[in-house]
């Protein structure tokens, strides 16, 4: 089945869930149970969401009636958690999915509870990248950087981030802090110059500074893939797993590489929302995302992958994302960053964008 075919399939079944909830919801339907539970999960907008509902929450929805799931579109987990603090004391969602980071304010504000392998057996089978030191939601994807490139304007493609400081000018299409792709190109650029970057990123933003000339655009527009895609800019760096899902959908106009020198995980948690009266459903929902099943069918959905231990992957899905074992990975203190994201963007802007 094509990826457009696929997205054309999952469209219409979000459309007809949101005709379902429209028309009354759970009741609407004969065979549905009228004393279901409505859980309200929130998370990304878009690919994310049409990938998810398919792979995940309509399957989860078809195996028992006793929950119906709805999922919530944001744009960005900094979105995701406004909404959050702005319903703190009554919210409407129950579980949220969003950025390891952004969680980890959540978590000090007292927006999301802790759970436990008792609460969601399956949290027991994430693997410790994806553990919560502090007991709150574990990770639900791995996401990667990855190197870019246009197949018809690159003969020698690239190997690793270090590649893209051999780019010919007004080449490169890079998504600057404070996005967190620009955060995690400083930390695989630290990572080369064999600088730790919790000790200070001063080397890698002198670097950074030395590719400034290759890049034609700070700001992807709509986003890193599609200037790829159309030759405006030969190489960039994106996430793995919309990097995949364009890449399949240009027919080979894009490529995608797994960099040799380092590889930095995004992480997106998925979060028991404080205060909600949907609990133990919402304990349920989280312990379906975090089964085997649900990771599988995610990961060949959209390559990301998988944070639980014991998922075989399809050999057309392991190779194009990133094992969580690894050894190229490169330790990112993702709650570490949290507090010194605001100064990093800010020395890209004076020493690098701006230098």
């Amino acid at each position: 089945m094509s990826l457009q075919t696929r997205l054309g399939m999952s469209a219409v079944i979000v459309s007809a869930l949101a005709l379902s909830a429209c028309s009354g919801g759970v009741a609407s339907s004969e065979n549905a149970n009228p004393d279901a539970v409505e859980l309200n999960v929130l998370g990304y907008a878009a690919l994310f969401e049409d990938q998810y509902t398919a792979a995940v929450i309509d399957k989860f929805n078809a195996a028992q009636d006793d929950i119906v799931v709805n999922f919530v579109p944001s744009q960005n987990s900094a979105e995701m958690l406004g909404k959050l603090r702005s319903e703190s004391s009554a919210p409407t969602v129950d579980v949220a999915i969003l950025d390891a980071s952004v969680a980890h304010t959540g978590n000090q504000e007292g927006l999301f509870s802790k759970v436990s392998a008792s609460d969601v057996p399956n949290l027991a089978n994430v693997v410790e990248l994806g553990q919560s030191a502090d007991g709150y939601g574990p990770a639900v994807t791995f996401d990667n950087l990855v190197v870019l490139y246009n197949t018809a304007e690159v003969k020698t493609p690239p190997k690793g981030i270090a590649d893209l400081w051999d780019a010919p000018e007004n080449s490169v299409s890079i998504p600057a802090p404070p996005d967190i792709q620009g955060h995690t190109l400083t930390i695989l650029t630290a990572n080369n110059l064999g600088v730790d970057y919790r000790d200070g990123i001063e080397p890698a933003v002198e670097k950074l500074a030395e590719l400034a000339p290759l890049v034609n655009t700070w700001e992807p527009v709509p986003d890193v893939y599609q200037p790829v895609i159309s030759g405006t800019s030969q190489y960039g760096v994106g996430w793995n797993a919309r990097a995949q899902y364009f890449a399949e959908d240009s027919d080979g106009a894009m490529s995608v590489v797994q960099p040799d020198d380092g590889i930095g995980f995004q992480i997106n948690t998925i979060n028991l929302v404080e205060g909600t009266e949907n609990a133990e459903a919402a304990k349920k929902f989280m312990d379906y995302a975090l089964s085997s099943e649900a990771q599988q069918s995610f990961a060949e959905a959209l390559f990301y992958a998988p944070v639980v231990s014991g998922v075989e992957l399809p050999a057309d899905v392991s190779d194009r994302v990133a094992d969580s074992a690894d050894p190229n990975i490169v330790d990112i203190d993702w709650i570490w960053l949290a507090d010194e994201r605001d100064a990093w963007t800010e020395q890209w802007r004076r020493s690098v964008i701006g230098g």
